[in-house]
């Protein structure tokens, strides 16, 4: 998903970027490409941290998706710092083209997950007899079922 996200960056970024030096010059297209850069490196930051939390486990996910968010909002805000007292860097163009290319790229991942919905399809089923540490098995098999817990596994049938 981030490697479409990338693409759509740089589909749409071409022509912001353009724009930008069409209407602020030099340090427009270079706010504009600062922007555009960021937020690619943002998203491909995003995309890794949640395939190497994915190969931990499932609880592992939520974890990076939570952490990586604030540490992308915290990268942002130490970028406006850094960056607000440059002069060849035209603020407006940075602004508008990293706010152009993430609603791009975020309308592109909904758009293939609406499409391809299996792709985030949740099974409890034990994956080879035994259950994961969670419960959770992730599968992309929309057919999958549910299987009746074992009477030792559930409390309520336990009960004399």
């Amino acid at each position: 998903m981030a490697r479409s996200a990338l693409l759509v960056i740089g589909m749409v970024a071409v022509p912001v970027i353009g724009i930008a030096a069409v209407v602020a010059g030099s340090g427009g297209a270079l706010g504009a490409g600062i922007g555009a850069a960021v937020v690619a490196g943002m998203f491909a930051m995003s995309g890794a941290l949640l395939s190497f939390a994915a190969r931990i486990g499932p609880e592992a996910i939520f974890a990076a998706a939570l952490g990586g968010y604030l540490l992308r909002l915290m990268i942002y805000a130490l970028l406006i710092v850094l960056l607000r007292p440059v002069e060849a860097i035209h603020g407006p163009s940075l602004a508008i083209c990293a706010a152009v290319v993430m609603v791009a790229a975020l309308v592109a991942e909904v758009r293939l997950v609406s499409r391809n919905p299996q792709m985030f399809w949740l099974d409890t089923a034990p994956r080879g007899g035994q259950p994961s540490a969670a419960g959770v098995v992730y599968t992309s098999d929309p057919s999958a079922t549910r299987p009746e817990p074992a009477p030792s596994a559930n409390p309520e049938r336990t009960r004399p």
